[in-house]
């Protein structure tokens, strides 16, 4: 698909670095990119799809409403010990809170470049499936914003005993 431009929000300089000694070893100087320094939620924001590691990003991307492919590999012992432990399927928050797989994640040795390619790839190209999965993130959205009325409004005082509420609560 060489019509496709990639935003690439980087947090650090030495993940720059990374990411640009990795490019550099895969002869990848033909992508279509932009490195960013920051800005993850606006290149979300302005993508078709998104690739993310798994964590907090992926509940920002879900609330965006953008299709995603969550990735992440870590090393193998702690896969081991995640693997052991894991109490639901799926490690992606929009899957959790769908109780179900709503995207896709390709952990460890399934995040492989093709691999994530194609789950790109079927997003980009499957329009029914883009327009079912923002109804998903739509619902989730507006089950996320609903605070229950049996719950009553908290008082700064009642939060904590720590001073600083206290004299927030005075000023």
């Amino acid at each position: 698909m060489p019509e496709i431009q990639f935003l690439v929000p980087l947090t650090t300089k030495e993940t720059r670095q990374l990411f640009e000694a990795a490019l550099y070893r895969n002869a990848a100087h033909e992508l279509r990119l932009t490195i960013l320094f920051g800005h993850a939620q606006a290149a979300m924001a302005a993508s078709d799809c998104v690739l993310v590691a798994s964590g907090t990003a992926t509940l920002e991307a879900a609330l965006l409403k953008r299709p995603m492919v969550i990735t992440y590999r870590v090393p193998e012992l702690t896969a081991m010990i995640m693997r052991a432990q894991r109490y639901l399927p799926y490690v992606g928050l929009p899957n959790v809170l769908a109780g179900r797989f709503v995207v896709p994640e390709l952990l460890q040795d399934q995040a492989t470049p093709e691999n994530l390619a194609q789950a790109v790839k079927v997003w980009l190209e499957d329009k029914p499936a883009r327009e079912a999965l923002h109804e998903t993130f739509q619902s989730m959205h507006r089950e996320l914003r609903q605070i229950p009325r049996s719950v009553p409004p908290m008082r700064l005082s009642a939060c904590c005993k720590h001073e600083a509420c206290h004299d927030l609560r005075r000023g």
